[in-house]
């Protein structure tokens, strides 16, 4: 007997994007390095090239530590983001996403007050953004009335991990996590129907928000440059 196997990014485009682009950039990136050519070192994120390139914040998404590493991210964007970007719609998604990506590389700069010597590591890898998604289920469970036990262990857990097993950048999940929780709990709250505002307002406040979350992340990040005395 023949069954429909369901396809979980019907109406995901921007997953779909996000997948394919992503999955492309890391295995040219990968098989690249093998005959000596690095372009991932362009792409990673290096605090202490951050200021000069600052596409770095976001490109990091792009480039993985090898097939595991890949696999691993993109399979739990695979599962967890259709259903956000139904729940968000699509260009907000894609805000929480980018977001949460810079939270964690934000992190992973303001880690460097603390650790010096961290400021020519370079990280690489989605988990930033992917914990952001695992923050706005968190966020639209609880907003939702809906059990979030299942969703706190599992950010208890992976984030548990990344403090035990050496390598991995834990600066990067924890920023991307609380960044993702923020972005989402306005993006829910600007959402939510209000008496006298039209939906076209309510999504003109909304882009408006969003790019005030772009800017504070910007100011941020100065703030943290003259911190650590970057500006050149």
């Amino acid at each position: 007997m023949n069954r429909n196997r369901p396809n979980l990014l019907h109406g995901s485009t921007v997953t779909q994007w996000i997948l394919y682009v992503t999955v492309a950039i890391s295995l040219a990136s990968t098989v690249l390095s093998w005959i000596g050519i690095r372009p991932w070192i362009y792409l990673a994120f290096i605090p202490a090239l951050a200021d000069i390139q600052p596409w770095r914040f976001l490109t990091v998404v792009l480039v993985h530590g090898g097939f595991i590493h890949l696999a691993l991210n993109m399979f739990t964007l695979y599962i967890v983001g259709p259903t956000i970007e139904r729940a968000l719609g699509s260009w907000r998604y894609l805000a929480l996403y980018l977001l949460s990506a810079v939270g964690g590389s934000l992190a992973v700069l303001a880690w460097v007050l603390v650790s010096p010597s961290s400021i020519g590591g370079a990280s690489v890898g989605a988990s930033g953004a992917i914990f952001g998604l695992f923050a706005a289920i968190y966020v639209l469970q609880r907003t939702a009335g809906v059990d979030t036990r299942a969703i706190v262990i599992l950010l208890a857990i992976n984030l548990g991990y990344g403090f035990i097993v050496s390598g991995i950048s834990w600066q990067a999940h924890l920023g991307g996590m609380i960044a993702g929780a923020i972005v989402t709990w306005v993006l829910v709250r600007l959402g939510k129907p209000r008496v006298g505002i039209t939906a076209a307002e309510q999504d003109r406040q909304t882009k408006l928000a969003v790019g005030g979350m772009f800017v504070a992340a910007a100011a941020i990040a100065s703030v943290l440059f003259m911190a650590l005395g970057m500006w050149r």
